[in-house]
């Protein structure tokens, strides 16, 4: 994926021009039509997944917990080393525009560059919400924290 393309993402304004260009080169660009499905649980997540534009639902168990849009994330249990079955399907609400890193490319990366990807796991970890939150000089209210659990 092309850096300035990555830079058009807005909520990865503060990985820094730096940064984007040593993710770029492992980041892929996939789109999604809405109504499809894009995760399913129970197979082991291989990728980190960036949503750049739209809007998709998270379903555990049959049951609606969370709706995402542009700056969150999921799948951030892939850069890991220990495999973990995915717990939510994901369906597209509208078109998808989604940045996807598979875990080879994060882990050879980290050997490349470690704190840029430091930095796009820390951006990931914060979600739009209390981004904007955080910029209003807000504090954030407790929500559904879906990126990243803790180690």
């Amino acid at each position: 994926m092309e850096t300035l393309r990555l830079a058009s993402l807005a909520h990865l304004h503060p990985l820094g021009f730096e940064h984007l260009g040593r993710i770029a080169p492992y980041a892929s660009e996939l789109y999604v039509a809405a109504g499809r499905r894009l995760l399913l649980d129970g197979p082991f997540a291989h990728e980190l997944v960036l949503i750049g534009s739209g809007r998709g639902r998270v379903r555990c168990a049959g049951e609606t917990v969370a709706e995402l849009g542009p700056g969150d994330a999921f799948g951030e249990r892939a850069p890991r080393r220990t495999a973990y079955p995915r717990t939510a399907t994901i369906v597209a609400l509208t078109d998808l525009r989604l940045v996807l890193f598979s875990t080879r490319d994060l882990r050879e990366l980290c050997e490349l560059a470690p704190d840029a990807v430091a930095a796009l796991i820390a951006v990931c970890a914060v979600a739009p919400a209390e981004r904007a939150a955080t910029q209003a000089g807000q504090r954030p209210a407790p929500g559904l924290a879906l990126v990243p659990a803790a180690a």
